[in-house]
């Protein structure tokens, strides 16, 4: 699965990173990750790569998180978006982009974990047991 991480602060982008590289090492997962600085950056690099998630910070400068999202739905509508902010406001309007989850800074490990397993469990549903009627 392709990762991509959005946060202007470098701290927590480096932190973020580092439970991912803990996360693929633990789970023997095959995950790559991208980082992104900007909105903008991220935006640019989701047109032409396609992700299966997007940890997103929402509070940055120029484009945030919010707005990032919007232009993402535009072209991308199966990505899974989770929110990483340390701002609850956001809760609600981030139904608007169907966002997969919300986590509050700063992020626990254990939190973060859950959400990979179940976007890794979402995209490996198996097709038995679902009907299709024509």
């Amino acid at each position: 699965m392709n990762i991509a991480i959005c946060d202007d602060d470098s701290l927590e982008l480096g932190r973020i990173t580092s439970f991912i590289e803990a996360y693929r090492c633990e789970r023997n997962a095959s995950v790559a990750y991208k980082s992104f600085q900007s909105a903008t950056e991220l935006i640019s690099q989701a047109e032409k790569r396609a992700f299966g998630l997007i940890l997103l910070d929402i509070m940055m400068p120029g484009v945030d998180g919010m707005e990032a999202a919007k232009e993402i739905r535009i072209f991308d509508t199966g990505v899974k978006i989770v929110f990483l902010t340390s701002s609850p406001e956001f809760a609600v309007e981030s139904y608007a982009v169907k966002a997969y989850d919300y986590i509050l800074k700063p992020v626990p490990k254990d939190k973060l974990f859950s959400v990979l397993d179940a976007v890794i469990a979402d995209e490996h549903i198996p097709l038995e047991g679902f009907t299709v009627k024509t």
